[in-house]
């Protein structure tokens, strides 16, 4: 066991190759569950988004660098990667979270690669956009609604001061924690703009996967 946290074990099941990586021991309970949630998600999210890879690694590893609320946070690198972190500290424990949240991660970061592969994600408004699609699609076809999908009425008025923004202004700041305290503010408002776009267009958020920001955008104002 020692040797497969340090050095990474690996479970392939259809579609998803999944790796076990770090200091932290998964036992073989949390590795058969976390393999389990990744294949079936894997099937089910490619009914949606057909070009989605045919082969996804999913990195699995522990930390605390993780959304609080939930005790895991995931990554997506086009065109096939996925990083799923879970911290083994957290109250719920790493099934639990699993179970609970992993699925839902899962269809999130599907979307992303899906995007990646399609559309360049160089600006502010790039992530933005990226980010409430994925979190429509999340919500709609996996049945999952995150906080940061949960948009206020005033949702226009933080889009206006996204698209006032530099290009290259700091990501982290207005996709997760602002200075000003508030929390997921582009997440918040690129779903109020993928919800928009979707009913402007008629298309779901994995048929807008790979149109490209500026049309979104356009869309939805």
């Amino acid at each position: 066991m020692l040797g497969c946290a340090a050095f990474g074990c690996r479970d392939t099941t259809e579609g998803v190759r999944t790796q076990f990586v770090g200091s932290y021991p998964f036992n073989a309970t949390e590795r058969r569950t976390i393999a389990r949630i990744a294949r079936d998600a894997a099937i089910e999210a490619r009914r949606h988004l057909p070009s989605l890879a045919s082969q996804i690694t999913l990195r699995v590893t522990s930390g605390q660098d993780v959304v609080p609320e939930i005790g895991a946070a995931a990554t997506a690198t086009a065109p096939d990667w996925v990083q799923w972190t879970v911290d083994p500290q957290h109250p719920d424990g790493v099934v639990r979270i699993a179970e609970r949240h992993l699925r839902g991660a899962l269809f999130h970061e599907f979307h992303h690669l899906v995007r990646g592969n399609a559309v360049a994600l160089a600006t502010l408004m790039d992530h933005v956009v990226a980010e409430g699609l994925a979190t429509a699609f999340e919500r709609d076809a996996a049945g999952v609604s995150r906080p940061w999908a949960e948009y206020p009425e005033h949702a226009g008025q933080w889009l206006d001061q996204l698209l006032a923004q530099p290009e290259d202004a700091n990501r982290a700041h207005w996709l997760m924690q602002h200075p000003d305290g508030r929390r997921w503010v582009g997440m918040k408002a690129g779903t109020y703009v993928a919800d928009r776009a979707m009913r402007a267009l008629g298309r779901s958020a994995a048929e807008l996967a790979t149109v490209p920001t500026s049309e979104i955008l356009a869309a939805a104002r």
